[in-house]
């Protein structure tokens, strides 16, 4: 049985404190849908929590720890998404697998947006943590992708000079923006099915260039 995380100073966290630590995740999370990140202090997040900042200090040293932790979380529920990524792609299927591919990632960042918009912004900014995360929660997608667009290359459906590890960030990062912008997207009236089948059909053309 693996050990039990540790907390700030030094201790297993059991039930009781399991339970204290998700209030707190919970509490970061809800103020999150409701604030930046830079308006948000402890006793901002302790007292959603129901707890005193020193209970916050018992598990985290700062606001951004939460957040990296839900980030953390979210890793987790991208790792099943390969899966659209290593079926059936020939003819007709490879639109199918793509657009399953997206519907889920679009999901997931209607669940998690806010925390997934700071993982993007921090990441960006060279925050080690946030870094981490975001390679962590994408890397089987982007060697799923990879090894299709090689597979592809390989076979001269794609240009000489394309790269097919930096072509599979591309593609996953597309698809990342368009689920990170598709209110806005559809403010243009633009059907929600119109916006997922057109991601679809471009992330089948990057990745097998048919």
């Amino acid at each position: 049985m693996p050990d039990r995380p540790i907390n700030k100073l030094g201790h297993r966290i059991g039930a009781r404190g399991g339970r204290t630590r998700g209030a707190i995740l919970e509490a970061t999370r809800r103020l999150l849908d409701r604030r930046h990140l830079g308006e948000m202090r402890v006793a901002d997040v302790a007292a959603e929590a129901g707890v005193s900042p020193s209970n916050f200090y018992t598990y985290f040293k700062t606001v951004e720890e939460p957040v990296l932790a839900l980030c953390e979380g979210v890793a987790a529920e991208f790792q099943p998404l390969s899966r659209h990524l290593e079926g059936d792609w020939s003819a007709e299927a490879a639109f199918g697998a793509a657009r399953a591919y997206v519907m889920d990632v679009l999901l997931i960042w209607r669940d998690h947006g806010p925390v997934l918009r700071i993982e993007h912004m921090l990441a960006d900014k060279g925050e080690a943590g946030f870094v981490e995360s975001r390679v962590r929660r994408l890397r089987r997608a982007h060697l799923a992708f990879e090894r299709r667009i090689a597979v592809a290359h390989a076979t001269g459906y794609h240009a000489p000079g394309l790269d097919p590890r930096l072509a599979s960030y591309e593609v996953a990062n597309l698809v990342e923006s368009v689920a990170a912008g598709f209110e806005l997207l559809r403010r243009g009236e633009t059907p929600p099915e119109a916006i997922i089948d057109t991601t679809a059909h471009i992330v089948v053309k990057l990745v097998t260039g048919r």
